[in-house]
């Protein structure tokens, strides 16, 4: 009990060192420890329920009439989402990481303030764009003609939000989490990876950390090598390593 007190006081002093859209409410903000796989819990409340990653990563997915899983929307460091209850109950929102932590806010206590405060409605539209325009650019990811077009804009995406100085994306995401987000087959994935480090476009650094080399190899998209078909989405006969 007491090293949870401990990692929840820890995030909220991450929470309050952070500049974001609902800083006001943050005095009222309730901090969620998640694991991965875990289910972010619905709030009983009628308005949506907004939250805020503060660490670790969180898909929006639901399940194909086949069984597949297709990522709806990826939510990362710094990144708001809204959850409301009774709607789209066939959608899960989960963590995909193994540490996720989220500080979740009233949407009551959101619109009151919304209601009175000119500055934070403008505030929270932003946050609503900002959302829309995520999902946007997904679309365009995985609108890609060839999957080795949707891996390297997808990397590129991936950098623009959560790179360092050094220009290292830590990807929050296995590779089957890739797949899905693509839908592509995890074997596609890997090749793509294998393909664009050939291409001298990125380097690997273990399983998580990749580094951009050459962003101009990952926006051509006209003479980049196959990798595997950009709608293949096969069972694969063997656990790649991820």
């Amino acid at each position: 009990m007491k090293a949870k007190t401990r990692a929840l006081d820890y995030y909220r002093r991450m929470l309050a060192a952070q500049n974001h859209a609902m800083k006001r409410l943050d005095e009222h903000a309730k901090i969620m420890l998640l694991a991965r796989s875990q289910e972010v819990p619905v709030n009983s409340e009628l308005t949506a329920h907004w939250y805020y990653v503060i660490l670790g990563a969180v898909r929006r997915s639901a399940i194909r009439s086949d069984g597949r899983r297709q990522i709806l929307d990826l939510m990362l460091p710094g990144d708001f989402f809204f959850v409301v209850v009774d709607r789209n109950e066939d959608l899960t929102v989960e963590a995909i990481a193994e540490e996720t932590a989220l500080a979740s806010y009233s949407g009551q206590r959101v619109e009151q303030l919304a209601q009175r405060d000119a500055e934070f409605a403008r505030e929270l539209r932003n946050v609503a764009f900002q959302n829309l325009s995520r999902i946007q650019d997904q679309l365009l990811i995985i609108g890609g003609v060839r999957a080795v077009e949707k891996v390297g804009s997808f990397l590129l995406a991936l950098a623009s939000r959560s790179s360092n100085d050094k220009g290292q994306v830590v990807l929050p995401l296995t590779r089957y989490d890739i797949a899905e987000y693509l839908s592509v087959s995890v074997e596609t994935v890997c090749r793509c990876f294998t393909n664009l480090q050939q291409r001298g476009a990125i380097t690997l650094s273990g399983k998580r950390t990749v580094r951009i080399i050459d962003r101009n190899v990952l926006r051509r998209r006209t003479n980049m090598i196959p990798c595997g078909s950009a709608a293949s989405n096969s069972v694969p006969t063997h656990r790649p390593e991820l």
